[in-house]
């Protein structure tokens, strides 16, 4: 029952019913100013059961709908991750299998390394027929300009290379070139290379600028250097030690003579190692015959 004194709008005496062509909107704000929502306290679908007809019929057509079950939620959102778990296994997988979009840049191969020494001398059964100092060479074998641990040189131009027809000895003379070559590398690695001056020609003879290298068992070396570079030698600049141990080690090689300048120290036994007139730059080195 409304309150005492209260106004009843004019659509009451119609027996509740608002009329069909009031909107609804009407007849709320209508019960607004009436002032009847103000009697109304427990809340607000109790105002509008209150109110008119028309807000309980909108309270009326206000459905709630009961939540789910607490399993059915649960349910429903592990069913939904499911499709998800799987989606990202597969997108793993063919990321995994795919390959790189940028194939990398090959790196170039690793230059071949040379053939030995030895294989690229042309060995021949030389012959050394005669004396040094009056012989000649059958079947000379050429030394390379450069191997391991050693180089040649030009007597003339005291530079480097010395010319090809200068470096034929005995396959034996060759050999021991070469020996003594790796062996200096490995004994003194940060020394300069051994320098290798003049053998014999081709077929042996007569030799420009010496009396002797006729039959190919000859060969000049320079003395080794205490500054530690490559160049002509003389006794200002040799260092005495390294040269003493190149001779040692030529001896131990089987080398029948060592000449060296007046001006050097060197040591060893006097029938093999001795002095001789314009070797202050070079030891001459003489090897024996291996054909008698």
């Amino acid at each position: 029952m409304l309150p005492e004194g209260t106004r009843v709008p004019s659509w009451e005496r119609f027996g509740g019913l608002a009329p069909p062509s009031f909107p609804q909107r009407r007849f709320r704000r209508d019960c607004a100013a009436e002032g009847v929502l103000d009697h109304v306290v427990s809340s607000q679908r109790r105002q509008a059961r209150a109110c008119c007809p028309a807000c309980a019929a909108s309270v009326r057509r206000t459905k709630r709908f009961p939540l789910p079950p607490a399993w059915l939620v649960l349910l429903a959102i592990l069913v939904s991750t499911l499709p998800l778990a799987a989606f990202g296994r597969q997108t793993s997988e063919v990321a995994l299998a795919a390959p790189p979009t940028t194939p990398p840049t090959p790196k170039p191969p690793k230059p071949a390394p040379p053939p030995p020494i030895e294989a690229r001398i042309r060995w021949r059964e030389s012959i050394a027929h005669g004396s040094a100092t009056s012989g000649w060479l059958t079947r000379g074998v050429q030394l390379p300009i450069e191997g391991p641990g050693f180089y040649t040189y030009s007597p003339y131009t005291q530079q480097y290379p010395n010319s090809p027809e200068r470096r034929y000895g005995t396959a034996e003379l060759v050999r021991h070139i070469i020996a003594a070559g790796k062996w200096w590398k490995v004994a003194h690695p940060g020394q300069p290379r051994l320098g290798i001056g003049d053998l014999s020609h081709k077929d042996g003879g007569r030799f420009d600028l010496h009396a002797s290298h006729q039959n190919g068992l000859d060969v000049d070396i320079r003395l080794p250097r205490r500054d530690g570079r490559e160049g002509t030698s003389n006794p200002g600049n040799y260092d005495q030690a390294l040269t003493q141990e190149l001779v040692d080690f030529l001896l131990d090689q089987g080398a029948t003579y060592i000449f060296y300048g007046p001006n050097l120290r060197v040591s060893g036994p006097p029938s093999r190692v001795m002095v001789w007139p314009n070797h202050d730059d070079h030891l001459h080195v003489r090897f024996g015959n291996p054909d008698g």
